[in-house]
């Protein structure tokens, strides 16, 4: 090849370098915009279809079609031939399409062709003739797709709601049964279980993994994990050492606190919720004082008492009933009773209500909220002895005033029942409810001379005066209890109907309850 063939064939592949670039170009642009319109036609779908793992999917498609639009691109790049055409459609005439052709050839017409070629290209400006451009109007279209695709990828709907539930679900279980793996390994390091101990918690374990990996609900995960821990302390009791119980105590707690927190977590956010909306409704507010108490008969009750009360509601009131039990399903954590609260709110409609399975759901979200709270240890003995002194006064209806004192010792010892009441040897005993303190409130016209007493001891006396003009307070006794509950209930009816932040509204059922 002479110099002429070298030039021309230079020539053309610094033409043919532009020309696929521009080709690529285009392409590739037609290629992103077609994927496009399939990314945002499948986006479309999953607002009313549940697709999981929606936004991978597209991602994966875009990349594997960009790179097959590519490689369509390199396999059906121009040749020199189509080079050389389109070079010479841009100004040349024909003239590096014939070079092209007569490279080789050594006749004098040939070399005067060549060499005309030569002089032409010299002048000729790929830059300006073989521009790298594309269609604006594209890239406007495909910015437009782009906007049109992340929109729509942020329209709340129910399908895209269970879509991303799937995804935490699959997500959680995958860390869990990699916990499992990685606690059966420790296992076999443990030195102070026996290799049958071994055998036997490792065999649990795999038991667990196994219906874990078959799972396809949250609520039927939360089951197994709770099959695992009864299981766990099944065999705890069997362990023959007090070193191998702590090791599997252990591995308990590496596998399930997460669990347990998270569960008890929102067990308390999903009783609050039910709570506020129980609360905003008439009918459903004995049922929502229920769940704030400690005693779970209370729930039983309350929900008998709705059940006999719905023959007398009215239509409207059965809707709002109903209204109220639906809305405290949004957003549930627990499956179980979610559905539960969904088949009451349509069975309240129709004058009916099945208690039984409400209550359970409903004892059991209760125990699980307060699944962390651990009793407190009592340290010093129910019984003692002590002297001292004491005052009494009162204030009653009428003119005058009293007023009695008294001074005196005394020893005695005695027990009663309380919130974890104290014991030498810290046990804990069930609260009784006992009557209040008495207490005065102004405002009420109850109360008589009786309620001023004084006694004096050996050497003291008492002392009455009479006063024609004394000070009268109008009031009457009242049990603290009582007053307190009066203004608890005031606090979070008034709360729960305001646009308070949840936190605010949870430190303010925390203030009312510790005044209980």
């Amino acid at each position: 090849m002479n110099s002429l063939d070298k030039a021309i064939s230079s020539f053309v592949d610094k033409a043919s370098k532009r020309i696929k670039v521009n080709f690529l170009l285009n392409l590739s642009i037609v290629g992103l915009k077609l994927l496009l319109c399939l990314s945002l036609c499948l986006l479309l779908i999953s607002l009313f279809i549940t697709i999981p793992y929606i936004e991978e999917i597209l991602i994966i498609i875009v990349v594997i079609g960009m790179i097959a639009t590519l490689i369509y691109g390199f396999i059906k790049a121009p040749n020199k031939s189509r080079v050389a055409l389109i070079v010479d459609s841009k100004g040349l005439k024909e003239r590096v399409t014939t070079s092209l052709e007569l490279i080789g050839e050594e006749d004098n017409i040939s070399v005067a062709q060549k060499e005309d070629t030569i002089n032409a290209i010299k002048n000729y400006n790929l830059k300006d003739n073989l521009k790298i451009k594309s269609d604006r109007k594209q890239l406007y279209l495909i910015v437009g797709l782009i906007a049109m695709c992340f929109m729509t990828s942020i329209i709340p709907t129910v399908a895209k709601k269970n879509a991303d539930n799937i995804k935490e679900f699959n997500k959680y279980k995958s860390e869990v049964v990699k916990k499992i793996d990685k606690e059966m390994k420790e296992v076999d390091k443990l030195e102070n279980l026996d290799e049958e101990e071994k055998k036997e918690i490792k065999k649990i374990l795999e038991d667990a993994k196994k219906e874990l990996k078959e799972g396809t609900k949250k609520a039927e995960l939360n089951k197994t994990l709770e099959r695992l821990e009864k299981k766990l302390d099944d065999k705890k009791e069997k362990v023959k050492s007090e070193e191998g119980k702590k090791s599997l105590d252990e591995v308990k707690k590496n596998l399930l606190e997460d669990f347990n927190k998270k569960k008890e977590e929102e067990a308390k956010k999903d009783l609050n919720k039910i709570v506020n909306e129980l609360t905003k409704k008439e009918e459903s507010k004995k049922l929502a004082e229920a769940l704030m108490s400690d005693n779970k008969d209370e729930i039983a009750k309350a929900l008998g008492e709705m059940k006999k009360s719905l023959s007398k509601m009215s239509s409207a009131q059965k809707s709002k009933l109903s209204n109220s039990l639906k809305n405290a399903t949004q957003n549930m954590s627990d499956e179980d009773l979610a559905k539960a609260l969904e088949e009451a709110s349509d069975s309240v409609l129709d004058g009916d209500l099945n208690e039984e399975d409400l209550e359970k759901a409903l004892a059991s979200l209760k125990k699980s909220s307060q699944k962390g709270k651990k009793p407190a240890e009592g340290k010093q003995p129910g019984a003692g002895a002590g002297e001292g002194e004491g005052e009494g006064s009162g204030s009653g209806q009428g003119k005058g005033q009293g007023q009695g004192q008294g001074q005196g010792q005394g020893q005695g010892s005695g027990a009663g029942g309380g919130w974890n009441t104290g014991s030498t040897n810290g046990t804990e005993k069930e609260s009784e409810k006992k009557s209040g303190e008495q207490i005065f409130i102004p405002g009420r016209d109850v109360g008589t001379d009786g309620n001023l007493t004084g006694n004096k001891n050996e050497n003291g006396d008492t002392q009455q005066v009479e006063t024609k003009t004394g000070l009268n307070l109008d009031g009457s006794k009242a049990n603290y209890d009582k007053v307190i509950g009066d203004y608890t209930n005031s606090a979070l009816e008034g709360a729960n109907n305001s646009n308070l932040p949840e936190s605010l509204k949870d430190l303010i059922k925390e203030y009312f309850e510790g005044l209980n």
